[in-house]
């Protein structure tokens, strides 16, 4: 691993003032809370042990700032919303209260992180509990003295062996025996984090809270069993850590039956949706997640739990099955970016909610196969590097408190000390003077809430204890459970110099501003995805950008793996149409992520990419899988998926002028074989508005086969081209259109349905006189609505008028269209 460039002394300037460097065009209003404006303060932060929670302005200049940790980068002031008996700020703050600085002088960049520095300096001996606040109240600007604990301070080297570390533990353990533990997600977390405290006035409390939930588990009722994979995957995990701790046989049958039940409930890519997967009509496990699809975030702590059922000894031949096919598939993002949200491309953030740090535990805990180090090592790096985004995830970041230093500890004790040093800030900010821990998130990001309005109230993800988040953190250096390393595995620690490599990537977003043209040409070789990307977009801002075009081009055919990307990657964004050669030569590339980066940055170049449009349409036929078997390099094709986006959803959308017909249909063929839903809906626009019925007569066999068989992956979007052909058809009135249109109603995929049958009636409805053969059919499809158990019975009411409507149409009709027969031979199968 390497980022080839040095942070010097103006560097680390930049880290410090480069944020307006980041700020978007459009300049953002921040208002000025001592004129008292109208601020709705529902949502507001903790601020650490202060005794006072506050609202501070949240609104990120870009999107990039906002999962990069800066989403308070604009405040300069906080307002005052809590003030907690008998904490420090009680009788010295009061509500209204606007906090200008620190020690007199006012606040000059992020309010919030100044502030918890200011708060982490008052905790240690030599600030002897002294945080003075600059404070306007009533049109008056004063200090203000609060007197916080001594603490102490984190011992850089390791931050977690500190007596302050030892301290706040104690105290979030104390907090945590006052909880109750849940039978659903949360309170096997809080289990575990009793667990990983090692202390014993913890353990008949949580024994019996293992048999509680292992009785309810072996008790349930066979003819329904539980599918939720949130809550079996965090009984299993527990289940499995309290067995290999105490070697209590009462959990052992509960244990089993969740480790086989969730093995043979994954799905065919190693994935799980919100619930299990079940079998098939005839018995057949691992088919495609349906309907709405898999979520990684609760398909990877499941496929953990899996593995540890089979590190207790569960015996079946399902167990180990299941586990290899999860390795494969979160294998396919090592090298390319973050665990996106089910099976779609990475993202392109060092990690989203704790993702890369589930997978880091996933693969660190496979100490018996020497071949997933090398993945159990970017992901681990991947999560020290990941500090700026902890604050960032859909539904909240509760799983990214939750995992995220077990993921970083993962990569060795200097790795984890490296990573809290660079988020201790966040840690003491949600720290309370009685030693509890709050929850302060919301959708992507923001402020929180207390469930009473108060200091000390509850808060917290789902459910889950904010407490047994910051036990399980705080215990990690005494290392009892596996999950938080005991039994490390010490082939995916990392040396000094790549700790250092790691923690400066995940300062690149904002350190590549004062890079040189050539550090940043070396940074296109980056260990990290991330930062390839950071640089490659820093580079082609760069007024000499073009003067490096040829050395780009020599990099991207070049022997440096990484390096070709990232210039790959450069040359799109510069968009010189004199690197297209370069860049078609990689479009069946063995490397899929090369594929990638090269078909993007064709597509970049807008018109002068259009000049090597037959290439990409031969590349799209090139990819084509005329199978089912899995090709574990790009399971889900995503480098084919992309071309889609580039030829079908963008050059030709603009014009289909001097394409070849034959190279047209049978691309077209190749990319209805893609995995993904959303590859294949790449062709949508293009089947619904751009086809002439010469072509759609050509492709009338592909357009049924597009409906009769759905794209085994990324399932929440298979429906919209199904959608499009059943379109393609009934534009020119294909007669097969008609019961090719009446199969897709049939087997729709249920998410989103009730808006999209309105639209496939009307279509129905185009047929005329033609289309009441199906009205018994439809009817049927009434009743079959209705009887769906899986879905909400708002969404069935809404479904099921949209075809009372359609038969109430065709009903109505008194004429039709000539319709269009395709007879066999007419045209190519």
């Amino acid at each position: 691993m390497r980022l080839g460039i040095t942070l010097s002394g103006a560097l680390c300037l930049v880290l410090v003032v480069s944020t307006a460097a980041l700020a978007a065009p459009k300049p953002i209003e921040v208002p000025d809370l001592t004129t008292k404006p109208e601020v709705d303060t529902k949502k507001t932060y903790n601020l650490g042990a202060t005794g006072l929670r506050g609202w501070i302005f949240t609104k990120p200049p870009t999107h990039m700032d906002s999962y990069q940790g800066r989403t308070t980068m604009l405040a300069r002031q906080i307002l005052v919303t809590h003030v907690g008996e008998k904490s420090p700020a009680d009788g010295v703050m009061q509500l209204g209260d606007v906090i200008l600085g620190i020690d007199s002088k006012p606040f000059e960049d992020d309010a919030r992180k100044l502030l918890a520095a200011a708060i982490q300096r008052a905790e240690t001996p030599a600030g002897k509990g002294d945080l003075k606040l600059l404070v306007w109240r009533d049109g008056t600007t004063r200090d203000v003295h609060l007197a916080l604990r001594v603490l102490g301070e984190y011992d850089a080297a390791n931050p977690l062996e500190s007596a302050k570390a030892k301290r706040i533990l104690e105290e979030a353990c104390q907090a945590l025996a006052k909880e109750k533990l849940t039978d659903d997600w949360a309170g096997p977390v809080s289990a575990l984090a009793m667990l990983a405290s090692g202390k014993e006035e913890f353990l008949p409390k949580v024994r019996e809270f293992a048999h509680r939930i292992a009785e309810k588990t072996t008790s349930h009722d066979p003819a329904n069993p539980e599918r939720s994979t949130w809550h079996l995957s965090y009984r299993a995990i527990f289940l499995c850590e309290y067995f290999l701790m105490t070697r209590d046989e009462a959990v052992l049958p509960a244990l089993r039956q969740l480790s086989i039940a969730m093995a043979r409930g994954q799905g065919m890519f190693g994935t799980f949706g919100h619930s299990l997967l079940p079998p098939g009509p005839n018995g057949e496990l691992h088919l495609p997640i349906p309907s709405y699809g898999p979520v990684n975030q609760t398909g990877l702590v499941t496929n953990i739990a899996i593995l540890l059922g089979g590190l207790c000894g569960v015996e079946d031949p399902e167990v180990p099955a299941a586990v290899d096919r999860g390795s494969k598939f979160f294998a396919t993002f090592v090298g390319r970016g973050s665990i996106p949200y089910g099976e779609h491309e990475p993202y392109i953030t060092h990690d989203n909610n704790g993702k890369c740090a589930m997978s880091s535990v996933f693969y660190s805990l496979q100490k018996d196969r020497k071949d997933r180090v090398a993945d159990a090592r970017f992901f681990a790096t991947m999560t020290v590097a990941s500090f700026k985004n902890r604050e960032y995830g859909h539904t909240g970041q509760g799983q990214s408190y939750l995992w995220t230093a077990l993921g970083a500890a993962c990569a060795g004790p200097a790795a984890l000390s490296a990573y809290f040093n660079e988020a201790s800030w966040h840690y003491d900010l949600v720290r309370r003077c009685d030693g509890s821990f709050t929850y302060d998130g919301a959708e992507q990001y923001g402020a929180g809430s207390t469930h009473d309005n108060t200091y000390y109230g509850n808060s917290s993800y789902n459910g889950l204890s904010p407490n047994a988040c910051y036990v399980l953190t705080y215990s990690l250096p005494l290392k009892n459970l596996l999950i938080t390393g005991r039994e490390a595995n010490r082939d995916v620690w990392l040396d000094a110099k790549e700790v250092k490599e790691a923690i400066r990537s995940g300062h690149f977003d904002v350190a590549r501003h004062a890079c040189t043209a050539d550090e940043l040409v070396t940074a296109l070789g980056d260990w990290s995805p991330i930062a390839r990307s950071w640089a490659a977009q820093e580079l082609a801002t760069r007024p000499e950008a073009k003067a490096l075009v040829p050395k780009l081009i020599d990099l991207a055919d070049g022997a440096d793996p990484l390096a070709r990307q990232g210039a790959c990657e450069a040359l799109g964004l510069i968009k010189d149409p004199v690197a297209l050669p370069v860049l078609v030569k990689q479009l069946n590339h063995e490397d899929h992520w090369l594929r990638l980066k090269a078909i993007r940055a064709i597509g970049g170049m807008g018109d002068a990419g259009r000049a090597v449009l037959p290439e990409l349409l031969q590349a799209v036929i090139d990819q084509a899988r005329h199978d089912n078997a899995i090709d574990w390099n790009d399971p889900v094709m995503i480098s084919q998926s992309e071309l889609g986006a580039i030829v079908f959803d963008g050059m030709l959308r603009r014009s289909m002028d001097g394409v070849d017909n034959d190279r047209l249909l049978a691309a077209i063929r190749g990319m209805l074989t893609n995995t993904d839903g959303r590859g294949r809906g790449r062709l949508g626009h293009l089947l619904k508005n751009q086809l002439t019925v010469e072509q759609v007569r050509a492709l009338v066999p592909d357009l049924r086969r597009a409906v009769e068989d759905i794209a085994p992956a990324d399932r929440m979007f298979g429906d919209s081209v199904r959608e499009a052909a059943v379109d393609a058809l009934a534009k020119y009135h294909f007669e097969e259109g008609l019961d090719v249109g009446l199969l897709y109603a049939q087997t729709m995929a249920n998410h989103s349905s009730e808006r999209r049958m309105g639209a496939l009636m009307k279509v129905l409805a185009s047929y005329g006189t033609a289309a009441k053969r199906l009205v018994p059919d439809l009817r049927k499809l009434v009743t079959q609505i209705h009887a769906d158990p899986d879905f909400p019975d708002w969404a069935k009411k809404i479904k099921a008028q949209h075809v009372l409507d359609g038969i109430a149409a065709i009903e109505a009709s008194t004429d039709q269209p000539e319709l269009i027969r395709f007879v066999t031979g007419d045209a190519e199968n």
